[in-house]
Parts: C-alpha cells; sequence; structure tokens
C-alpha cells in the first residue's frame, strides 16, 4: 500500500489530492477587480437609474431647443435673403426698362435726323441719277421718319412683339432691312466725323 507524504508517520491511507502553490486561473480572476482599458477598476454596482435618465433627458430637451431655434434663425434668413433678391430682382428690371425707353428715344430721334439727312439728299441724288433714283431717297426718307414715329410712340412691349411678328412674317426683308439701316448708320456716323 502506497502512504502519501503527508500521513507517513500517521500509517493512514488518504485518497486526498495534495495542495499545490500555484493557483488557478479562475481563482486569481476571482481575487482581482474588473479593470477598463485605462487599467482603473470597474463598477461593478450599477449607477442610478433615475439620474441618469433624467440627465439624458434633459440634454436632449436642450438639444432639441437649440435646434428648433436654429431651424428658425435659418428660416427668417432665408425669408429676408428671398425678400431682398426679389426687391433687387425687381429694381434691375425697372432700370433696364428705363435704359431701354432712353434708347427708345434715341433711336427714334436718330431715325428722324436720319430721315432728314435721306430726304436733303433726295435733291442731289435727283441732279446726279435722275429723278427716278431721287424719288427712291424721298420715298425712303418718308419710311423712316414713319419708322421713328412709330417707335416713339409705341410702348417697348409692343414693338418687342411687332419686331418678332415681322421678323417671323418676312425674316428676307428683315435681315435686308438691318442691312440698308446699317448701312445708314455707318454713313451717318461717317459724315458727322
Amino acid at each position: 500500500m502506497a502512504e502519501t507524504k503527508a500521513g507517513a508517520g500517521t500509517g493512514a491511507k488518504s485518497n486526498a489530492k495534495p495542495r499545490t502553490a500555484t493557483k488557478t486561473k479562475a481563482a486569481t480572476t476571482a481575487a482581482k477587480p474588473k479593470t477598463n482599458s485605462r487599467g482603473r477598476a470597474k463598477s461593478v454596482v450599477p449607477a442610478s437609474s433615475t439620474s441618469s435618465t433624467h440627465g439624458s433627458a434633459a440634454i436632449r430637451s436642450q438639444v432639441n431647443a437649440t435646434a428648433d431655434t436654429i431651424r428658425a434663425e435659418a428660416q427668417r434668413k432665408a425669408t429676408e435673403i428671398g425678400d431682398e433678391v426679389s426687391r433687387l430682382y425687381a429694381q434691375a428690371g425697372d432700370r433696364a426698362r428705363e435704359a431701354a425707353n432712353q434708347g427708345k428715344h434715341r433711336a427714334a430721334g436718330g431715325l428722324d435726323s436720319l430721315a432728314k439727312i435721306i430726304e436733303d439728299s433726295a435733291t442731289e441724288v435727283d441732279d446726279r441719277l435722275g429723278k427716278q433714283y431721287g424719288d427712291y431717297a424721298r420715298s425712303a426718307a418718308q419710311t423712316v421718319a414713319s419708322l421713328a414715329g412709330t417707335l416713339d410712340e409705341k410702348d417697348l412691349d409692343e414693338l418687342v412683339t411687332a419686331t418678332r411678328d415681322f421678323v417671323r412674317k418676312s425674316p428676307a426683308v428683315a435681315i435686308g432691312s438691318a442691312a440698308v439701316v446699317g448701312f445708314m448708320l455707318a454713313r451717318l456716323l461717317r459724315s458727322r466725323n
């Protein structure tokens, strides 16, 4: 029979395992407190749920109130900017219309002057080229004078509509007229210099 070292002097048999000096892993972890990633002991007692719930609800309420205030302010600023853009757009439209009306009156005055120049040159055309060409010049002068009167009398919107209709009905005449007017204006400007 085998005797254990512990019971060698007594002569009794022992089934008990001898104790070792090393601890098991479970015993080691149970003895140490749990730590977080920074090496600090984790709290095993749960925090009061009522204080954290009330605190996060208050913060959430403040965040929502701030977000609502920001939204309202952004809406107000967007409305202000929209109103300012509309005002500036209307102001620019008024200025453009005023400039167009001034240009229309200047163009009418220029056409009237052109009609007078053509009329004055009709007698010279009679002498150089013949009476028939002088009559063409006088007819052109009357047409230009009539155009100047129409231009001065009509509203800007009416003129735009009439010009569009004329160009759609007879584009060749519109191109020819533009060429003749361009030629006459160039000659007028050259004669004044």
